[in-house]
């Protein structure tokens, strides 16, 4: 506990919209010892913001510290501000000055989105506000910048190109052949990631990005083998715990396979022989990205004999799709404390001890339009009441969700990771969804240009409880 004589420390916390894991970060930010949590957040009331501020409206009334109709959010802040775009960092700055003028110093700015941290870095970087630098975000989130240094520390990555043009592309296929994939240089988000299979394929995928010098994309060997991620909990630029999470199918199969119910699976045991040189590399990669204190997730592949075939992507922040909260359900802890103590203590409360082998299912089917009906789900409640710790059902009536997380999902627990695994394709065999249009229609073309919305889950978006 703090004494009285310890001063309070300004927490800001900047995220587009103050629900579900977002509203539990801040939660967790709250409760830290001897601290009071301001928020920055999008609306119409930061409308004036739009762009690069000027001295007029960082004096005016728009940008300050509002105060909206009450929500739950209010239990959290102390005070918010609205801004048009949380993704622009000169907002971000008129914000948080605004912020200081009203309250004083600000000792951290922190968000949990991985499409904020650079803009967050910046922000800190002009204010002289501690934290990790825009330098350290883009040399992660950055996947040419990323494969640049992971290569330079010795570790395994697919061959890959950065595209600005059509020849670049055949120049690279050329070398490694079909298939390959393009993606964005930066960002998460597997469904801007278009799989190149055929010539035809290459035309259409280069019709839709339009790469050139100014807006380059990346080319990248397809690789074929077990997907898995490596979750950190670093500090001082070491890491003091890790994590692996295995997916089935890979993302892209899944994406491909809309029919497919995809599940991310953290077995008990991560010491054997066969996750040996995935760890070893990863943690050796989260070494050489110097990171400081951060949560990293990094994904890739390893062949059958449990070697890295390579590394393809990474973050620096708690992992999606459930993984980050199947964390502390396999620890049997708060995952949302533990990142809280990392981004603004720079603290581990470790060693944990891995207590249980966790996976979670996401329910989808194939079709379009809305949510029909969902059979099965009173079999699994029934009968595997035993290891579920979350679910949350797809909802009649909803707007099917057009990502591999699918409309709902159940999260199971067990000390035997064998059990788990039948006990989700028993899930998987049961629960059924029907939905409007028994045809998909969810198009490379709606996949690359709408991929940052189509890649908010539909459980995510419509869950605001705080508890």
């Amino acid at each position: 506990m703090s004494s009285p004589g310890q001063s309070k420390r300004r927490v800001v916390f900047v995220c587009r919209t103050a629900t579900g894991e977002s509203l539990r970060s801040a939660h967790a930010l709250r409760n830290l010892d001897r601290v009071e949590l301001f928020g920055i957040v999008e609306g119409t009331v930061g409308a004036a913001l739009r762009g690069r501020p000027s001295e007029e409206t960082q004096c005016g009334t728009l940008g300050r510290p509002q105060r909206a109709a009450p929500t739950n959010t209010d239990e959290v802040f102390v005070d918010t501000v609205q801004v048009a775009d949380v993704h622009d960092a000169d907002q971000l700055i008129a914000a948080s000055r605004n912020l200081i003028e009203k309250h004083g110093p600000i000792a951290h700015i922190v968000t949990a989105q991985e499409t904020l941290l650079e803009p967050v870095a910046k922000t800190r970087e002009a204010l002289d506000v501690g934290g990790m630098s825009s330098a350290t975000v883009r040399r992660t989130l950055d996947k040419s910048l990323l494969k640049s240094t992971l290569r330079r520390a010795g570790i395994q990555t697919p061959p890959d190109r950065v595209v600005t043009s059509k020849s670049d592309a055949i120049r690279f296929l050329s070398e490694v052949g079909f298939p390959i994939m393009l993606k964005p240089l930066s960002g998460s988000g597997a469904l801007a990631t278009l799989p190149i299979h055929t010539a035809a394929d290459l035309d259409h995928a280069l019709q839709l990005m339009q790469p050139s010098p100014g807006s380059p994309v990346l080319a990248e060997a397809y690789l074929h083998g077990q997907e898995l991620c490596l979750d950190t909990i670093t500090i001082d630029n070491e890491p003091q715990l890790y994590s692996i999470c295995c997916y089935y199918p890979s993302i892209l199969e899944a994406l491909d396979h809309p029919e497919t119910q995809w599940t991310c699976i953290m077995p008990r045991e991560i010491d054997d022989e066969l996750y040996g040189d995935f760890i070893e590399q990863g943690v050796a990669a989260v070494r050489a990205l110097s990171v400081g204190n951060s949560f990293t997730h990094m994904e890739g592949f390893l062949d059958a004999h449990g070697k890295l075939l390579g590394f393809t992507d990474a973050t620096l922040r708690p992992a999606g799709a459930r993984i980050g909260p199947m964390l502390g359900v396999s620890y049997d802890v708060d995952p949302y404390r533990a990142w809280a103590r990392v981004a603004v203590d720079g603290c581990f409360d470790g060693p944990w001890q891995r207590k249980y082998a966790v996976g979670t299912i996401f329910l989808r089917g194939t079709g379009s339009g809305v949510v029909d009906r969902v059979d099965g789900a009173d079999t699994i409640t029934r009968e595997l009441r035993d290891l579920i710790v979350d679910t949350r059902w797809p909802r009649g009536g909803a707007r099917k969700s057009d990502t591999y997380t699918g409309d709902g999902y159940v999260t199971l627990r067990h000390h035997d990771t064998s059990k788990v695994k039948n006990a989700l394709e028993f899930t998987r065999n049961t629960v059924k969804i029907s939905y409007s249009d028994p045809e998909a229609n969810l198009q490379w073309k709606d996949r690359f240009q709408n991929y940052q919305e189509l890649n908010r889950p539909a459980w995510e978006s419509e869950h605001k409880e705080t508890q």
